[in-house]
């Protein structure tokens, strides 16, 4: 069993807490590859304690933003059901389909999602016009973000706020706290077997919760202070940063 200081898993979890409550992301994509490269944790527990990370910042600053009318509840919902069974259905057939072509795919919608939304001026105070189709499209793309997660381990967030962005008309905050709670969703039925198989140490579980619940609770406080724009351009950056990484991780083997 790999031996790590409780207060790194801590120090590391608060400050991803922080920034994934403010962009709407889980931060599974930031996590994992610190708790693998720098705590040299084993893959298995990576990604368990990731996803406990995930539902505590999801929990955490949900509770903030359901007050403050930012979260549209029947939306969620529905965007949730779909993506649920794209995971689902992604997992049973994902020896069939390479995950080369899908990352490639994904990294494309991810860079363009990210310039339409640097470039797109409206909607960072009020909301705009959904799109005619927006809610059966938003559906698609969830379906499309749930197979995502189910053949290349990828949080729903970097998908989930430009679908509620453009094409629900939702403000950058109402669609990072929409996003919010659903990536929590997904990682309540994602943790599961990792607690069945006992991937997890408690005590890192325990340290890594308390850490991101503490990043989140500080951001989530902040988020209504916090310009949109500012927000905006920084998600965009962590969109493609993770397409250009996705690329890398994929395609650098050859």
């Amino acid at each position: 069993m790999v031996e790590v200081s409780p207060w790194l898993i801590f120090l590391f979890c608060s400050g991803v807490g922080a920034l994934a409550a403010i962009l709407g992301l889980g931060g599974g994509i930031m996590l994992v590859p610190i708790f693998t490269l720098l705590l040299n944790l084993p893959i298995q527990q990576a990604v368990g304690l990731s996803l406990c990370c995930v539902m505590a910042t999801s929990v955490t600053a949900t509770s903030r933003y359901l007050p403050d009318g930012l979260v549209d509840l029947r939306m969620v919902l529905l965007l949730e059901i779909t993506t649920i069974i794209g995971s689902y259905g992604a997992a049973v057939v994902a020896g069939q389909i390479s995950p080369k072509i899908i990352a490639l795919l994904f990294a494309v919608v991810m860079v363009f999602s990210a310039v339409m939304m640097l470039f797109n001026k409206s909607g960072d105070t009020q909301e705009d016009r959904a799109h005619k189709h927006g809610v059966p499209l938003a559906m698609g793309g969830s379906l499309i973000a749930g197979g995502l997660v189910g053949l290349l381990g990828i949080g729903g967030g970097v998908i989930k706020v430009p679908i509620l962005r453009l094409l629900l008309g939702k403000t950058m905050k109402q669609a990072v706290a929409a996003s919010t709670m659903m990536v929590g969703i997904s990682a309540a039925f994602g943790l599961l077997p990792y607690v069945q198989r006992g991937d997890i140490q408690m005590t890192h579980m325990a340290y890594a919760s308390l850490g991101t619940v503490a990043g989140a609770f500080i951001s989530s406080r902040l988020f209504h202070k916090i310009e949109s724009i500012y927000i905006k351009v920084l998600f965009s950056l962590v969109l493609i940063y993770t397409a250009v990484n996705m690329i890398i991780k994929t395609w650098g083997g050859e």
